[in-house]
């Protein structure tokens, strides 16, 4: 009795599991043949897909994008670190991004690891500015986009540096965004 109870339950596992990998391998081979995302508000897609799809594969400089100011989305290394909002601001040949942070545990950033905000000077270091929501928001400097960058945050609580990866990502910026 036990060994056929065990039996229709690894039966539905395995059943279960092949659709499931079948639902992925069909999402898979649905996106792998469409064109790039579309930009919002429009209703046909972008000549400039190829450009797209190549900036995802290298790091983006302000030099390869238009002035203005984009959503984007920021990932992190730590959960503690959360980037509920991201906007990047392109202009005259550099990038920052102000990040609106999910909590309010942080009180300073620093763009490196926190050996080097240990000894850096006050000055280097990007403190938060509360927005209406009461949320917090840090405006840091952006050197390229899909590249892995050190960022060093301040625990209040704790009163020490944690060392953070942050990527901001090229993804969810609009085919206009890019120069040809």
């Amino acid at each position: 009795m036990i060994r056929s109870n065990l039996l229709i339950v690894l039966t539905a596992c395995a059943v279960a599991g092949a659709s499931g990998l079948a639902g992925c391998a069909g999402a898979a081979s649905d996106t792998a043949g469409s064109a790039a995302p579309v930009e919002q508000g429009s209703s046909s897609a972008s000549t400039k897909d190829s450009t797209k799809d190549d900036a995802a594969s290298t790091p983006l400089t302000a030099a390869d994008l238009h002035d203005g100011d984009y959503d984007i989305t920021v990932t992190s290394s730590s959960r503690m670190f959360n980037v509920k909002k991201a906007v990047l601001h392109v202009a005259d040949g550099s990038m920052t991004c102000t990040m609106t942070l999910g909590g309010t545990g942080y009180g300073k950033l620093f763009m490196g690891t926190g050996d080097e905000a240990a000894s850096a000077a006050e000055d280097q270091f990007i403190p938060f500015v509360e927005n209406a929501e009461g949320a917090y928001e840090y405006t840091v400097p952006v050197q390229a986009l899909d590249e892995e960058t050190d960022c060093a945050a301040w625990s209040i609580r704790k009163e020490s540096w944690y060392d953070r990866t942050l990527v901001f990502e090229s993804a969810d910026l609009p085919s206009s965004a890019y120069k040809a």
